[in-house]
């Protein structure tokens, strides 16, 4: 009989979806005999609900204005209020076409890459309607509330680092419990690709620092303010700017690079081999989400943190600088800086490739299916 995966995951924001897809993708790949079924909680929800929520969500509280996120996410990020967050989920997430769909599957595992789902995974098999080991895996490099009060039940819980497990060992939850296995991604990082060869593919100047400039998003408006820093460098270094879907950001940063005479900048919208790019580059400038951070360690690539970030952002960031795998700031002026002393000093760059080495965790896929399959 075939085993029957449940990867459930919540669009707020792409990265949980993202490491849901990557997990069907892989599962179905390294075994075709299992069946894998990927639900977004959010398409069983009100319209009304889905679009209200994600627009607050993504447009007001995390990009326009940060601090009201940041407020709501340190509020919550205690034992006693964060016990809202559950009734709150139940409230707008908890629908019968979810549990029918659900218990439609019958799955044997659940794995949750969003704490709302989480919430409902665990509230289902408490109420008998499922009977399957739960897993959740925290997309992020700090544990909240928000996560700790979805974890109790689960059979496994997957982790990034040594500090969040021993944070969930603080908070009680069992020690058998915690994999050390990362975030998951595409197989595309795992390669061993000859940089050379992708510079001269990618029409790169070997002989320059390559800087990749992830500025589409929520905060397009604010990465072009240090992008405008950036292009004052136009002589020391290749640089990429990817746009993504945001034609409009596109089209400013092609005007803007026109009016400085920039002869060194590739702008991109969507690409297909962001993974490429990665590679062939030295420096990555971004915001700290998630998934964009974890490319980044598997890939050892050093990281410019920008934009005013909160909430989770927040708690990325402050990792990844704590173990000087970044640099953070938010003023372009610093930027400039910044970018000066990098250009001028090999060994910037060089201490912080020496310390992302000892990020270990890269097998994060293969380590779940082998767990999952037990």
């Amino acid at each position: 009989m075939k085993k029957r995966i449940l990867v459930v995951y919540a669009t707020y924001g792409n990265g949980h979806r993202i490491v849901a897809e990557y997990i069907k993708k892989s599962f179905k790949k390294k075994d075709e005999n299992i069946s894998v079924k990927t639900i977004d909680i959010l398409d069983y929800s009100s319209p009304f609900i889905k679009t209200v929520s994600k627009k607050i969500f993504e447009k007001t509280m995390f990009s326009k204005i940060p601090i009201i996120w940041e407020l709501i996410y340190k509020f919550y990020n205690n034992k006693y209020r964060s016990i809202g967050t559950k009734k709150m989920c139940y409230k707008l997430y908890d629908k019968n076409n979810l549990r029918k769909e659900v218990v439609k599957y019958k799955p044997d595992v659940v794995i949750s890459t969003h704490y709302f789902g989480s919430m409902l995974m665990e509230k289902y098999k408490k109420e008998g309607l499922i009977n399957s080991k739960l897993c959740t895996i925290i997309t992020d490099y700090e544990i909240h509330e928000f996560w700790t009060k979805s974890i109790k039940s689960e059979e496994a819980i997957i982790v990034s680092n040594k500090e969040m497990k021993n944070d969930l060992l603080e908070k009680g939850i069992s020690k058998n419990k915690i994999k050390v296995y990362g975030i998951p991604l595409s197989d595309n990082f795992m390669q061993d690709l000859d940089i050379d060869d992708l510079k001269r593919k990618l029409k790169l100047d070997n002989d320059r620092k390559t800087i990749l400039f992830f500025g589409g998003g929520n905060n397009s408006k604010s990465s072009l303010a240090f992008l405008k820093k950036a292009l004052n460098f136009d002589a020391n270094f290749n640089i990429l700017f990817i746009a993504g879907k945001n034609k409009e950001l596109k089209n400013k940063v092609s005007k803007l690079a026109k009016e400085n005479n920039c002869k060194n900048i590739k702008i991109l919208g969507y690409v297909n081999n962001v993974y490429e790019y990665m590679y062939a580059s030295d420096l990555v400038v971004t915001k700290p989400g998630g998934l964009t951070v974890t490319e980044c360690l598997y890939l050892h690539k050093p990281m410019l943190i920008i934009n005013r970030n909160a909430g989770q952002e927040k708690g990325n960031y402050k990792y990844l600088v704590k173990n000087k795998f970044a640099i953070k700031t938010s003023h372009p002026y610093k930027f400039a800086k910044y970018l000066k002393e990098i250009a001028n000093n090999d060994k910037i760059l060089k201490n912080m490739q020496k310390a992302l080495k000892k990020y270990g965790q890269k097998h994060a896929l293969d380590d779940l299916f082998n767990l999952i399959m037990k």
